[in-house]
């Protein structure tokens, strides 16, 4: 009798740490999907993010350019759940989708030669206008003037 007794004790103490895990993980979905709502968070996010391009733009570390695009495509991702389930997409989203196609843009043109490479710089300029757009207009959002927004374009006409 003792035998299935150990057992059961031995598979509640597995699960414990498994279910303490899968709670845990649950809450902080919940609060990353909670922080993605707000507007003024995506603005803080992305005004990092620019920080980080302008860097690693004046490096030519097209690594460091991937790497920012990718964590910006949580945002993106966010927006477009949220767009899914009707409701609107706010210019800081779409500050953070122009940035990530710059970054991207600039990564692929620091990897290619020639007229590739001019193409997608070209792409990565227009793609950092229209950042600097959508960052004015998520300022006026949020109620807030941090800048200009041009260093992203002034970092890939120095290429």
């Amino acid at each position: 009798m003792r035998g299935p007794k150990k057992r059961r004790t031995l598979q509640r103490l597995a699960f414990g740490p498994a279910a303490f895990t899968l709670i845990l993980c649950a809450t902080a979905a919940a609060v990353s999907a909670e922080t993605a709502n707000r507007p003024e968070d995506v603005f803080r996010k992305v005004s990092s993010a620019e920080a980080v391009v302008v860097r690693a733009l004046g490096r030519r570390d097209s690594n460091a350019l991937a790497k920012t695009a990718g964590e910006l495509g949580q945002l993106i991702e966010a927006a477009l759940q949220r767009r899914e389930q009707g409701q609107e997409t706010t210019a800081c989203d779409m500050a953070a989708h122009s940035l990530a196609f710059a970054a991207v843009s600039a990564a692929e043109g620091l990897a290619n030669q020639g007229e590739g490479r001019r193409i997608l710089f070209q792409d990565a300029a227009s793609a950092a206008t229209d950042f600097r757009q959508d960052m004015r207009t998520c300022e006026k959002l949020i109620r807030r003037n941090t800048g200009s927004h041009t260093s992203v374009e002034k970092a890939l006409r120095a290429l």
